[in-house]
C-alpha cells in the first residue's frame, strides 16, 4: 500500500512540475494547429471509426479486416449497415438530392439521413463536403475525424469561455462530451456530434459577439449564424429540441444587457446574415415537401407524440451504467440495448448539491448555474409526470422520447457540476469525499440495478461501484493535474473504447462479389433485392446497384401495394424499415418483426410485380424457387457469397 501511495506522490510531482505545465503551455497555444494537423493526417491516412470492417466477416473475408484497434459494433446497424452505405452510394448519382439506388427508386436523401449532395445548403454539413472531392475512404475518414475534432476543440473552448473552467478542467469536460458513451455510441447518426458542436458553438460566438465592439464582432455573428444553420439541419427533432432547451437557457444566461444595442447597431448584417442562411435550407426543405408529407403520415416515426412521464426520479441516476457498455451487452430483456442505455457520466446529483453549497453556504449567486438547475427541473418534471397535451407540443417536447430526453438531463447535471467547480473550491474533508463517492454510487447502482433486474450481476455491480466512486471521490478532491489525468483516462475507457479506429474501406470494395455487382451494375441498371440477411441489404448500393430491399427511410408504397392490393398489410410497410426479403413457397406475406423491421415472405409468383432482375443473396439454393414464369439462374458464387438473374416468360 505505501508502494502505491508513493509510486502516486512521485506522479503527482511530475505532473505538477514546471516543465509539465510548461509543455501543457506550449501544447494549449498551438491546439488548433495540432487539430488541424490531426486532421490531415487522418485524412491523408484513411483513419475512421466506422464498423464497416464487419462487412469483411459478414462475406466470408476476414484476411480484408480493417481494424487497427478496437472492435466494429455490429449493434450500430444505423451506421454500418445504412448510413455509410447511403455514403458511398452517392458516389454514383454524381451527388445528386435524389438517389435512384436507395430503394431502388427516386429517393430524397438531402432531409432523411441527410447525405452530401450538390446543394448551397450542405455548407450547414460541413463534415460531409469531404464527400465531394475525396474517394470514399478518405471522405469517410474526412466524415469521422472532423467531427471528432472540432467537437472536442468547440467543447473545451464552450468549458473555458462559458463555464468558465481553467484549462485542465476544461480538457476534461471536453473528453467527456466528445468521448461520452451517448456521442460515440451513436456518433454517425441521428447528427449528434453535429448538434452538441453546433449549439455549444452558438453560445460561445453570441457571448463573443456581445463582447466585441470592433470589426471581428462580424467574424462572431457569422459564427453564431452559422452554427444555427448546422443546428437546425440536424434535422432529428427528438434531440434537436430537447439540447436545443438547453442551449437556449445558456444563451439567456450569457446575453448582456446592451444586446439590443448591438442588435440595433449591425441590424443589416443580421438580416442579410439571417436571409443568407435560411434561404438555403428554406429551398432544401420546400423541394422536399412530399418527402415530409409521407414520413408525417408513417406508422413510425410519424405517428409519434410523447407526454413525458414515462420515467421516475430513482430511474434518472442511469449513467453508472455507462461503465459497462463498452464490455458487455445489457438492457436486451427491457427491449433496449447499449445504445439507448448510453448517456453522459454525469456523476448527478453531485452537480446539485454543489449547486446548493455554492449559492446559499458560500453565497456565490450565478445565473448561469441558477438556469441551468431550473431547466434540469423542469427535464425532471416533464420525466416524471409528463406535461399536458397542449403544452407538449408548444413546447415541442412532443418529438421527445424518454430516453431522449434523459440524455439531456445528464447533459445539464454535467454543465452544472462543471460550472460549479470552476466557481468555488470545494475543500471537503476526506470523510465528506468518501461519504459522496459512497452515497451516489450506491445510489445510481441501485437505479440500473432496479431497471434491469436480473441481467447485472454481482461482477457488474462491483464494475459499476468501484468506477463511480473512484470518479465521485476524484472530482470531489483538489483537481490537480494528476487527478484530471486520471478522470480523463477513466472515461476515454467508458467513451473511446466504444468504435474502432480503423483504416481504409477495402473491407468493402476489395470484397469479389463486391465487384462483381458493379460489373453488373454498370452494364444494366436493373432492379435488384437482397434474399435473406437483412445486414446486407444495403450492400449493392455500394457499387451502384439500385435496391429494393436497402432501408426504406421512407415507405415505397406503390411498390408494397402491388403485393398488397386490399391494403391489409398497410401498417406494417407504411414505416422507415430496414426490410429482409425471403423467398418462400407459401403466400407471399407481410411480417412486422420491430417497430422500424418488417420480413417480406416473397413467393416468386409475385416477382414480376416488383420488376427485380438481380438477387444477391448468402443462400446457393435459390434456384429451386423458379417456375414457368419466373427464372431464377445462378450468375455467380464465392465464399458463400450468390448472384442470380431473374427472368420473366413473355
Amino acid at each position: 500500500m505505501n508502494e502505491l501511495k508513493n509510486f502516486f506522490a512521485e506522479l503527482d510531482k511530475i505532473f505538477s512540475s514546471r516543465q509539465f505545465d510548461e509543455l501543457a503551455q506550449i501544447i494549449f497555444k498551438l491546439r488548433f494547429a495540432i487539430a488541424a494537423v490531426i486532421f490531415l493526417l487522418c485524412v491523408l491516412l484513411e483513419i475512421h471509426g466506422s464498423s464497416i470492417g464487419l462487412y469483411a466477416k459478414l462475406l466470408s473475408h476476414p484476411e480484408l479486416d480493417i481494424n487497427l484497434l478496437g472492435v466494429s459494433r455490429p449493434l450500430r446497424s444505423d451506421e454500418w449497415i445504412v448510413f455509410t452505405p447511403f455514403a458511398f452510394s452517392q458516389y454514383f448519382t454524381d451527388f445528386s438530392m435524389i438517389n435512384d439506388l436507395i430503394r431502388g427508386t427516386a429517393t430524397n436523401i438531402f432531409i432523411v439521413y441527410g447525405q452530401a449532395v450538390h446543394h448551397l445548403a450542405i455548407i450547414f454539413r460541413p463534415a460531409q463536403l469531404g464527400y465531394l472531392f475525396l474517394d470514399q475512404g478518405s471522405g469517410l475518414a474526412f466524415f469521422w475525424a472532423g467531427r471528432l475534432i472540432v467537437l472536442f476543440v468547440v467543447s473545451f473552448e464552450f468549458a473555458r469561455k462559458i463555464l468558465d473552467a481553467k484549462n485542465a478542467l476544461s480538457l476534461l469536460y471536453a473528453v467527456m462530451i466528445t468521448f461520452s458513451p451517448l456521442a460515440q455510441w451513436w456518433w454517425s447518426v441521428n447528427s449528434i456530434a453535429e448538434i452538441l458542436a453546433a449549439g455549444q458553438g452558438l453560445v460561445l460566438f453570441w457571448k463573443l459577439y456581445l463582447q466585441r465592439d470592433d470589426n471581428k464582432r462580424f467574424l462572431f455573428a457569422a459564427g453564431v449564424l452559422w452554427c444555427a444553420g448546422i443546428f437546425i439541419f440536424g434535422i432529428y427533432p427528438a434531440w434537436q429540441v430537447s439540447f436545443g432547451w438547453a442551449f437556449l437557457f445558456c444563451l439567456i444566461a450569457v446575453t448582456t444587457r446592451d444586446m439590443f444595442k448591438a442588435l440595433r447597431r449591425d441590424k443589416i448584417f443580421w438580416l442579410v446574415g439571417l436571409f443568407v442562411v435560411m434561404a438555403p435550407i428554406d429551398h432544401a426543405i420546400f423541394v422536399s415537401q412530399d418527402v415530409i408529407k409521407i414520413t408525417a403520415a408513417t406508422e413510425y416515426p410519424g405517428s409519434r407524440f410523447e407526454l413525458g412521464g414515462n420515467i421516475s426520479p430513482l430511474h434518472q441516476m442511469f449513467y453508472v451504467s455507462d461503465s459497462l457498455l463498452p464490455f458487455c451487452a445489457i438492457g436486451g430483456s427491457r427491449g433496449i440495448n447499449n445504445c439507448e442505455m448510453a448517456t453522459f457520466f454525469s456523476m448527478a446529483p453531485l452537480g446539485l448539491l454543489i449547486f446548493f453549497y455554492a449559492t446559499f453556504k458560500r453565497k456565490r449567486f450565478d445565473l448561469l448555474l441558477t438556469v441551468l438547475v431550473v431547466l434540469s427541473g423542469l427535464f425532471m418534471l416533464w420525466e416524471t409526470f409528463g406535461f399536458p397535451a397542449w403544452l407538449a407540443k408548444i413546447s415541442l417536447m412532443s418529438n421527445v422520447t424518454f430516453n431522449r430526453a434523459r440524455t439531456v438531463t445528464d447533459f445539464l447535471q454535467m454543465l452544472i457540476l462543471f460550472r460549479g467547480l470552476s466557481l468555488i473550491d470545494l475543500e471537503l474533508s476526506l470523510r465528506t469525499k468518501l461519504f459522496l463517492a459512497a452515497a451516489i454510487s450506491i445510489g445510481g447502482t441501485l437505479a440500473t440495478c432496479n431497471f434491469l433486474g436480473d441481467e447485472i450481476g454481482i461482477k457488474k455491480i462491483l464494475f459499476m461501484l468501484g468506477f463511480a466512486s473512484v470518479t465521485i471521490y476524484l472530482i470531489t478532491s483538489r483537481l490537480t493535474n494528476l487527478r484530471i489525468g486520471l478522470l480523463i483516462m477513466m472515461m476515454l475507457l467508458i467513451g473511446g473504447t466504444v468504435n474502432p479506429v480503423a483504416r481504409g474501406v477495402d473491407c468493402v470494395y476489395r470484397v469479389p462479389v463486391g465487384q462483381k455487382i458493379a460489373e453488373i451494375a454498370r452494364a444494366d441498371k436493373s432492379l435488384w433485392f437482397v434474399e435473406g440477411i437483412g445486414a446486407l441489404s444495403d450492400f449493392p448500393i455500394m457499387f451502384g446497384a439500385p435496391t429494393i430491399n436497402s432501408l426504406n427511410i421512407y415507405p415505397d408504397l406503390d411498390r408494397w401495394q402491388k403485393l398488397d392490393p386490399t391494403g391489409e398489410a398497410f401498417s406494417v410497410y407504411n414505416r422507415y424499415a430496414h426490410i429482409s426479403i425471403v423467398l418462400t413457397d407459401a403466400p407471399t406475406e407481410f411480417q412486422l418483426n420491430q417497430v422500424d423491421y418488417f420480413t417480406l415472405n416473397l413467393n416468386p409468383a409475385d416477382l414480376p410485380k416488383l420488376g427485380v432482375r438481380y438477387i444477391f443473396s448468402r443462400n446457393g439454393e435459390l434456384e429451386r424457387f423458379s417456375t414457368h414464369h419466373v427464372k431464377i439462374k445462378l450468375l455467380y458464387k464465392e465464399a458463400g457469397s450468390y448472384i442470380y438473374s431473374v427472368a420473366y416468360a413473355t
